[in-house]
């Protein structure tokens, strides 16, 4: 319409083209910086929502607090005594009772949703039982200060996320680590393969969330990640479900000799991953449904020759 008149009025000489030049620069100009302010606002208005979304996320009560329950002498790392919980009314946790002992691994197997993340979940004390009690050498979960708990583990979860950093940055994680500690986690994690590969190394910087590698290759930084810390219990949620079988006999081979004082818990889809630990744990619909060696389950445990079949014999 501006154009239009503006035209109008140079044939009809009633203003000057350059005149009518400058006006349509000045009218522009005057049109971002309205459309400008109309975006602050916006932003605005979802800022002032979030930060009180955040304020009361920040006031909100702790409901965990630290018991005073007695230490007791074990040989075992970790125990779970006749542990149930629910979430909310119908319990998804039923009387599960198995121990671990230092340096043993583990591997959690089971249907969606039968309770495998939940195990995790409460054994690093996000949420407390409603019966039984959860012990690490001999002593209540419940017991430990919060951070000292949790500094015991090296977790990868399976919606952990990489951030829009270096890969250095993003397996040290602000702990304050040698970079020799940093590449030996990416060494046994196996993503030396292509960290090598890159321009600058472990200096590489990643996109947002990692979107410029692969899944396979997230899921190994993420490892690295676990490693890097020397944990003392190493769990992985279902982390290496992009990792070929290959690579994946690689990384449970390494974490066998380099961290032998581990004591490892591996959640797994695949039947692969975990046939060859110590010990297996077969959860259904929240019971222990099954527990021992992969040949011992093969024996006597239903629910895992029926895995078996489907998914190494089908």
């Amino acid at each position: 319409m501006v154009v239009i008149v503006g035209a109008y009025r140079v044939n009809s000489a009633a203003s000057e083209p350059g005149k009518i030049v400058a006006f349509l620069s000045y009218f522009t100009i005057m049109i971002h910086a309205v459309m400008a302010i109309n975006r602050i606002f916006m932003v605005y208005s979802k800022a002032i929502v979030s930060a009180s979304r955040i304020e009361e996320v920040l006031e909100t009560q702790e409901d965990l607090e630290e018991m005073d329950i007695p230490k007791e002498t074990s040989s075992d790392h970790i125990v779970f005594d006749h542990v149930s919980f629910a979430y909310t009314a119908e319990p998804c946790i039923i009387d599960v009772n198995f121990s671990i002992k230092r340096g043993e691994s583990l591997g959690i197997i089971g249907s969606t949703g039968s309770g495998k993340t939940t195990l995790i979940n409460l054994l690093m004390r996000f949420y407390d039982v409603n019966e039984g009690r959860i012990l690490i050498d001999g002593q209540d979960v419940r017991t430990f200060n919060k951070q000292d708990l949790r500094r015991q583990f090296g977790v990868v979860f399976q919606n952990d996320v990489l951030f829009a950093d270096t890969i250095y940055e993003n397996v040290s994680l602000g702990r304050e680590l040698p970079e020799e500690n940093v590449k030996k986690a990416i060494i046994d994690a196996q993503a030396n393969e292509f960290v090598e590969t890159l321009d600058e190394d472990i200096h590489y910087k990643l996109a947002i969330k990692g979107s410029n590698l692969s899944g396979g290759q997230k899921q190994r930084v993420l490892i690295s990640r676990a490693l890097a810390g020397k944990p003392e219990i190493l769990i992985l949620d279902d982390s290496s479900s992009a990792l070929d079988y290959k690579t994946d006999s690689l990384l449970r081979k390494a974490i066998e000799e380099h961290y032998n004082g581990t004591t490892s818990i591996i959640i797994a889809q695949r039947i692969s991953s975990v046939m060859k630990l110590d010990n297996i744990l077969v959860i259904e619909e929240g019971q222990l449904v099954g527990y021992g060696s992969h040949e011992e389950l093969m024996e006597d445990c239903e629910v895992y020759q029926e895995i078996y079949q489907s998914q190494l014999m089908a």
